[in-house]
């Protein structure tokens, strides 16, 4: 509040001097104590503010509108608005982050899970085009899968001295089959669930497959009850066995004629097996044996019509069973750079 003082006169010859001057000193009294009350109001609303908790200093006040990174705010609702603004982009960030760590171990989980997995003990995975889904099913009896495709990624990489059976309902699964990278199975097999009781030497079986390639895996890999898909696969083999341990093939029909195309029926690379119960016609290569591969081709094979050619090895061997009648083929053995017949 300003306070107007009474002015002097001649300081030697006002008689009043001292009148003003008392009355002045009143008016400084008067307005200096209704300053003290004014601040003292001030600092009691402080302290009722900020200062209440403990501070005594005016120092209190501006600490109390500095935010943690320094940030001197107008007001103290300013600061707290801008810290409460600061901690929820700070927790939503901890959320996004966290979140992505929750997504990747998810991830990490299922990529373990495809590894290794659980499997401890033998494994039956159904397969049934016309009951089946890949989405919803789970690869047993009452739910299986609806492709061999997703039967055979359902297996894991790492197992532990088990059998894998890939049971198929008889039905045309188009499909060009991919079994790859598994380690530690005895056995691998494709088979079609009535190849205990169909005969492929005189009917179709009713499982029908484009093809099935077997790749790097350390085990006995077999295909049983399989009949040749009418549709003629991208595909240059119809079995085909690449760097495995033992490939078998056994009561399968091959009856869909591939005389005008440079496709291989079964094909061997780097791979030892054997070839028994099956029936072969117009085929344009029957079996092929390459790079130190050596398969069997037993007696119990069956061959019609006229093959292009029956049994060749390139670089490999190959063995023919003793009691093995002549194939029928255009040129029935052939051989290349070294390859042995037996």
């Amino acid at each position: 509040m300003a306070v107007f003082l009474d002015r002097w006169g001649n300081v030697l010859f006002d008689t009043n001097k001292e009148i003003a001057f008392n009355n002045n000193m009143t008016k400084i009294e008067n307005g200096f104590l209704e300053q003290t009350v004014a601040v003292s109001d001030t600092n009691r609303r402080i302290d009722n503010l900020v200062l209440n908790s403990g501070g005594d200093s005016p120092n209190e006040v501006v600490d109390a509108r500095t935010s943690l990174n320094g940030q001197i705010y107008d007001t103290l609702e300013a600061r707290l608005n801008g810290d409460s603004s600061a901690i929820s982009n700070s927790l939503a960030d901890t959320n996004e982050r966290l979140e992505n760590v929750e997504n990747s171990n998810a991830s990490l989980e299922q990529k373990l899970e495809e590894l290794y997995g659980e499997a401890t003990q033998n494994m039956f995975i159904y397969v049934s085009k016309a009951r089946g889904s890949d989405e919803a099913g789970n690869g047993s009896f009452d739910n299986p899968y609806q492709t061999i495709q997703k039967a055979a990624n359902s297996i894991p990489k790492i197992v532990s001295g088990i059998d894998i059976e890939i049971i198929c309902e008889p039905d045309n699964y188009d499909e060009d089959v991919i079994i790859e990278a598994i380690y530690g199975a005895k056995y691998v097999t494709v088979r079609g669930a009535n190849s205990e009781v169909v005969d492929a030497l005189t009917t179709d079986t009713g499982f029908y497959c484009k093809s099935i390639l077997f790749s790097s895996i350390s085990g006995q890999c077999v295909v049983k009850g399989l009949t040749q898909s009418s549709n003629i696969t991208t595909s240059e083999n119809i079995i085909y066995f690449l760097r495995v341990g033992y490939g078998s093939v056994s009561n399968c029909r091959f009856a869909t004629s591939l005389k005008s195309t440079e496709k291989r029926t079964i094909y061997y690379n780097q791979s030892d097996g054997g070839v028994a119960h099956n029936y072969f016609k117009d085929q344009n290569v029957i079996l092929r044996s390459e790079f130190n591969s050596c398969p069997i081709f037993y007696a119990s094979n069956v061959t019609a019509g006229t093959s292009n050619v029956g049994v060749s090895v390139y670089m490999s061997d190959l063995r023919l069973s003793d009691s093995a009648p002549a194939i029928k083929a255009t040129t029935p053995q052939k051989t290349e750079d070294g390859g042995q017949i037996i």
